[in-house]
This record gives C-alpha cells, structure tokens and sequence, in this order.
C-alpha cells in the first residue's frame, strides 16, 4: 500500500522548504505546476496524498485535484490557498472531492499533520476497497466454477474466456490502440469480470439451444430469438449485484455493432464469445479466418487476438491423477457413456478435480486419459522443451491468457524437421486456416 505524498506548486523554492521540514518524516515527492504533477502520477504513481496550491498559472490547483480523482479516486487531495474565499472553497470542495483545506501560510507542522490524517485515511480507503474487491471477485470465481461444473457446455469456458479478454485488452495497449489508464477501458478487473459473466444469461436457454448455440449449429427462428434475449437478462442479473453496474453494461451491448458507440470491451466480449463457439465447431484457424473476414467484428480486437492465439503450447494426455490447476482441457472430458461433464476450454481447479475422482469410482466412470493445454515458453528451444512443468496457477492471471487461447496451435500442425519451436505470426496463422 502506498504512503508516497505528492507535493504540487509553481513556486520551486516553497516546494523545497517543505521538503526540507517534511523529507525525514514522509516520502515526499515534488512537482512544479499541474502538468508535472499528472506526469508524476502517471509514472511515479500511485500517490497516497496529493498537496496542491490553489493558485497556479495554466492548470489551476482546482482542475488539477479534480484530475488526480479522475485517476485514482482513493488519493487524498489537500488544498492550500492563500485566498480563501467561498467561491474558492465551494469549487475545491465540489470539482476536487477536497479532503482537507489548509491556509497560507502554513506552518510545516501543521501541513504535516493534515498529511498523516490523509494517510491515515488513504490506509482505510484502500483497504476497504481491497476487501470489497477480493470478496467480489471470490464470490464471482466461486459463482462460475459452481456454474461450470452444473453447465459445463455454457459455463466451462469461463477462465479462458476471462485470460483471453485480459490478454486482447492487454496486447491492445501495447500496440496503442487502446489506453489502459483511460477510461474507454476502465479497471482491468471489470474486463474480467465481464468476461466470466458473459454468458450468465444463457442460463436461461433450453439445453439442446444452448448446446446448439455454443457449437455454432443453426438454429430456427424462434431459438434465435431466445438467444438474442441472454445479454439482457445477463444485464438484469448483474446489475443486480452492489458495484457491477458497469459490468452490467458492458454484457449488455456485447452484441452491438462494432462501432465507436460501443465500448471496446463489449467489442472484446463478442470477439471472444463468437471465437470460442466457432472453434467448437470446426479450429481455432478456420474460427479466426470467420472473425477476420466479416464486418461484425472490430478488427483491432481480431488482430490482437490472433497474435496471442499464435503463442505456443503443448498439449498432453494425462490420467485423472495428473491433472493441476491451471492445466486447460483440450477436449471434453466425458464419462463412460460419452455425456459430456466438462466442457473443452474449461480451467481445471481443484474442485473439477475432486468430481472427477469421484466419478472416476462411481458406476458413471470418466473416460481417460484426458487431454490438456500447458503453457510453454516460446523464449528458446530449450525452455520450451521443459516448459511442460506444470503451470503455476499465479502465472494464469499475468500472462496464460496468451495460452488459453491457443488453442493448440501445435496440436493442429504437423510434426517437422524444425526445431525452432517459435510460433507462427499473425498472418501466417490466419493464411493456414
């Protein structure tokens, strides 16, 4: 947790006699005007407490405070002013979120207390909003694997659906399409949270739709139309929920049309969803050769999910005693009668882990071996080769969602005489669909 404080003002030698009085006591940094100071945020962030001057040529300290909350709403922001009057106070108050408003002059003693307050309140800011966000999240986890084990068909995709929008959303920021910090994005965590969520309407579908709707079978007249209701009542769930309006939002216009009206995340949601029910029904080439080739889609988010849908993996078949967490199953796994009890794509996590070990005892039985997806590094040929260990499931967050993904780009070609192990490029995946 941060306790770093940012010291704003356009006088250089007032900065300087703060810092002197408050260095040994404090983390202290200093900008001289309102440019510097979001310049700071931005690469030296995130800032406990921002201390800023009221009166500054370009960037007024008013307008500057009201862009620091735009940028992090939990840093607390302190006015100092030496012309006090109600206008000023109002506007700081108002447009700022102002959390402590001192005059000028101001004895250091007396800025160093109001900075510990802000300290102190920065401290039980953040770690309420790290208590809410990790219940939410667990709750939401918890929701989709219970989900995933009742309807694997609609619901075991959930993990690489989440790794795959993160790493689009990721990979998008890289190449500068998109800001990451700004708001057409917004928190990362909402892009995942989406993502897991998705679906959440097709709870409401009949199962032989459903089924039929995830592989990509035609449907007639009157399933389309229940089809096109799921992102609405996903919406109607969701919303329902403290703090996931705007992830409410974005499942609901997952469907739009891929223009500048529709966030770029729903635009990811749709390129993802219709990517993994493509690649059900024929390969993860042919499924990507359909999203490039039709206008629906925001060719950004197409690109960038080839990209990471090029990394390598390897592909094994393991016996239910080998299964780990963070392995991603490459088929359906399905018990001796060939009913389908996870579907391919799903993340195996322990409780996956636990059914099927039981099942494995029980009349139903489960067909073995069962064949997963474990990320491997593309950084050498060597690392490659022993890349086989076990993904650890701390990794999945940061970077498997380039894995998820693959879909096996190795498992669909053939073995060759190259040893290189590198992936194929964008254009060459997409040239042999």
């Amino acid at each position: 947790m941060s306790s770093k404080v940012l010291l704003v003002d356009d006088e250089p030698n007032v900065l300087k006699g703060y810092q002197r009085h408050l260095r040994k006591s404090h983390d202290i940094e200093l900008a001289v005007g309102g440019d510097e100071a979001i310049e700071a945020i931005r690469t030296q962030g995130p800032f406990a407490v921002v201390v800023s001057d009221m009166q500054m040529p370009e960037m007024s300290g008013v307008e500057l405070l009201s862009k620091v909350r735009d940028i992090n709403e939990h840093t607390v922001r302190i006015m100092l002013t030496g012309n006090a009057d109600q206008k000023t106070a109002v506007d700081a108050v108002n447009e700022g979120n102002i959390f402590r408003f001192l005059n000028k002059p101001c004895s250091p003693e007396k800025l160093a207390q109001a900075i510990d307050a802000g300290l102190d309140h920065y401290r039980l800011v953040t770690a309420e909003a790290e208590l809410l966000n990790k219940t939410l999240a667990g709750s939401v986890r918890m929701l989709t694997q219970v989900l995933s084990l009742a309807m694997p068909e609609a619901f075991g995709m959930t993990q690489e659906s989440r790794r795959l929008a993160r790493a689009v959303a990721e990979r998008m920021s890289q190449v500068g399409c998109v800001d990451l910090a700004a708001v057409e994005i917004g928190p990362m965590w909402q892009v995942e949270m989406a993502s897991m969520l998705m679906r959440v309407g097709c709870v409401s579908l009949p199962t032989d739709v459903l089924r039929k709707y995830l592989t990509d079978q035609a449907l007639s007249a009157d399933e389309a139309k229940l089809v096109k209701e799921t992102p609405q009542l996903g919406y109607n769930l969701v919303s329902a929920i403290p703090r996931l309006q705007p992830v409410a939002e974005l499942i609901r216009a997952q469907n739009d049309p891929a223009v500048d009206e529709t966030p770029i995340v729903a635009r990811i949601l749709k390129v993802i969803g219709d990517y993994q029910r493509f690649q059900a029904a024929s390969s993860p080439f042919a499924a990507l050769q359909r999203l490039a080739g039709s206008t629906r889609y925001d060719s950004r988010v197409v690109d960038a999910l080839a990209e990471i849908i090029s990394d390598s993996c390897e592909i094994r078949d393991v016996e239910i005693f080998g299964l780990k967490e963070g392995m991603i199953l490459e088929s359906n796994v399905e018990d001796v009668m060939g009913r389908v009890l996870i579907a391919t794509g799903a993340e195996v996590h322990d409780a996956m882990i636990q059914k099927l070990a039981l099942l494995k005892r029980s009349a139903a039985g489960v067909r073995e071996p069962i064949r997963v997806r474990v990320v491997v590094s593309t950084q050498s040929p060597d690392h490659a080769e022993s890349g086989a260990e076990q993904v650890d499931p701390g990794q999945a967050k940061a970077g498997v969602a380039t894995v998820a993904d693959t879909k096996a780009v190795n498992s669909k070609r053939e073995p060759s005489d190259d040893s290189s192990g590198s992936a194929p490029t964008t254009k060459t995946l997409l040239a042999s669909a």
